[in-house]
Order: C-alpha cells, then sequence, then structure tokens
C-alpha cells in the first residue's frame, strides 16, 4: 500500500494539484482523490493480516445473501404490509441462516399440535 501512495504522490508532484476549474473526471483531480482515499483509509486495508485471520476480504458472501433475500421479498405481485414485510425478512433470514432455526420450530410446534385452531374474536 506504501507503494501505491509514493507513487501516487509522485504523480501528483508531476501533474500538480487539482485546480478550481478541474473536472471530477481531470487527472489531476483524479490522482488526488485516490491519494486522499488511500491515505485515509490505509489503516484499514491490512488484507494479508485478514488473511492469515481466514476472514473474508470481499463483499460477495453479503452481496449473494442479500440477493437471495431480494429474490423472496421483491418482485413483481409481491405487496408487503410494514409487519408482513417484517416478518417475511425474518423468515428469510433465518431459512438462509447456519443456525436453522427453523427446524427445532417446527419440531416443537408438531410437537404441541392438537389438531384444533385457535381463533381469537377480533
Amino acid at each position: 500500500m506504501n507503494e501505491v501512495i509514493a507513487e501516487l504522490a509522485l504523480r501528483q508532484e508531476e501533474i500538480g494539484l487539482p485546480e478550481k476549474n478541474d473536472s471530477d473526471h481531470s487527472p489531476r483531480q483524479i490522482v488526488a482523490d485516490g491519494l486522499r482515499y488511500l491515505s485515509n483509509q490505509q489503516s484499514r486495508m491490512r488484507y494479508d493480516e485478514y488473511r492469515r485471520q481466514g476472514l473474508p476480504i470481499t463483499s460477495s458472501h453479503i452481496e449473494s445473501t442479500i440477493k437471495q433475500i431480494n429474490r423472496r421479498v421483491k418482485g413483481s405481485e409481491k405487496f408487503w404490509s410494514s409487519g408482513g414485510a417484517e416478518a417475511l425478512l425474518q423468515l428469510a433470514a433465518d431459512y438462509l441462516s447456519e443456525t436453522d432455526p427453523l427446524t427445532p420450530f417446527w419440531q416443537a410446534r408438531q410437537s404441541q399440535t392438537n389438531g384444533q385452531r385457535q381463533y381469537h374474536a377480533a
């Protein structure tokens, strides 16, 4: 990371700092933005350490989970109240969870079933 920051700093010296009338796409602005971002985020970009700890260094796992939940919740002809959407999101998250909370729920529910429905007066 230090090498990239040093190279960007060198390039910034070569082309100069962004001027007031430079667009967001000017080389001076792009180099300045990249240099600022990498300098500010350097403490968070310890990928070698993250790999040694076995941590993921990609967001693909989260993006995949979000996509799976979206497929179950969003789409044409799907309309939800706030409470219904929240309940469905919870069920979708439980279904995708590695802890498998639905299996014990359904096992307990089956053992408590007596064949009669409980009706509540409105």
